[in-house]
């Protein structure tokens, strides 16, 4: 016969749930701290600011007629002459610029905007006084074939006022295009050669059919009207300052710019060599490149 007395020890495998004290429903539940909210930036009111870049101007210019004598007779083009010609520079430019944003929702806004800039810029043709060579007379000369005989094209202040448009891709920082009008300034010189120059008629003396043409140097100036657009991004740097760099393309056709020129001869034997009249053409097209830093008005 056996009699056992045990006492014992054993591990549980598994986790074991443990009771807690209930909370009451009634005990209120901690809240976290709300963040105020982040303040958007604010688009709308007027600015103003200085830009700085490049401006490269296309300039073609071509003759639309010439006549010589009284009465006058038309001077027919040489095939191998005839047709535009094609002149390319590039120069600083500065500018001044405001305007006045509305942004009419969180993303998109419209404006308007003026723009007043500076460059001197000179696109020079050799071999003519005229944008064409000339060949008439009797005997049959051409006109001003010289190295010392140019036309030139000296373009300097322009200006535009545009609409504007953008959407902004971030609160800060906006995409936008604008289009609207341009003016631009131009001065053109006809300089025609004084020094004597063989089988060349020109303003040296005696060497336009035995007489004297002048005068050598015709600048006329003019401004003119256009159209211009473009496109650019703005971001806000701090506090009111807004940075942008912008492309814009500024048009003036051939109707923009006409000159009409003059030359008489003194000494010439006959009539039908004086006067020399030629009439030209001069589109421009504008290519603007601009960085530019504003101040804008209010919060």
């Amino acid at each position: 016969m056996q009699h056992s007395f045990e006492f014992g020890i054993a591990y549980q495998f598994g986790a074991q749930a443990i009771d807690l004290p209930e909370t009451p429903s009634s005990a209120p539940i901690p809240k976290l701290a709300e963040m105020p909210p982040v303040p958007t930036p604010n688009w709308t009111g007027p600015y103003i600011g200085l830009d700085f870049g490049l401006r490269y101007d296309a300039v073609s210019a071509n003759v639309t007629s010439a006549t010589v004598g009284t009465p006058p007779s038309a001077i027919a083009f040489p095939g191998a002459t005839t047709g535009s010609s094609d002149n390319y520079n590039i120069a600083l430019r500065g500018g001044v610029y405001g305007g006045w944003n509305y942004q009419i929702t969180p993303d998109y806004l419209v404006g308007a905007e003026a723009n007043f800039g500076w460059a001197n810029e000179t696109a020079v043709s050799h071999g003519s006084a005229y944008p064409g060579n000339l060949l008439f007379g009797s005997p049959s000369l051409p006109f001003g074939a010289s190295p010392n005989d140019n036309f030139r094209v000296t373009t300097n202040w322009d200006g535009s006022i545009a609409l504007r448009a953008g959407r902004l891709l971030t609160p800060s920082t906006l995409l936008y295009v604008s289009g609207g009008a341009a003016w631009t300034h131009i001065q053109v010189t006809s300089m025609c050669s004084i020094t004597p120059t063989a089988n060349v008629s020109n303003c040296a003396h005696g060497n336009y059919f035995s007489g004297t043409l002048g005068p050598a140097v015709i600048g006329q100036p003019a401004t003119a009207l256009g159209w211009t657009g473009g496109i650019g991004l703005e971001t806000l740097l701090w506090s009111n300052w807004i940075a942008r760099a912008q492309y814009r393309l500024s048009g003036f056709d051939a109707n923009a710019f006409t000159f009409s020129t003059t030359r008489t001869c003194t000494g010439c034997p006959s009539a039908v060599s004086s006067p020399l009249n030629v009439s030209f053409q001069v589109p421009v097209m504008q290519h603007s490149f601009e960085f530019g830093i504003a101040y804008k008005f209010g919060s």
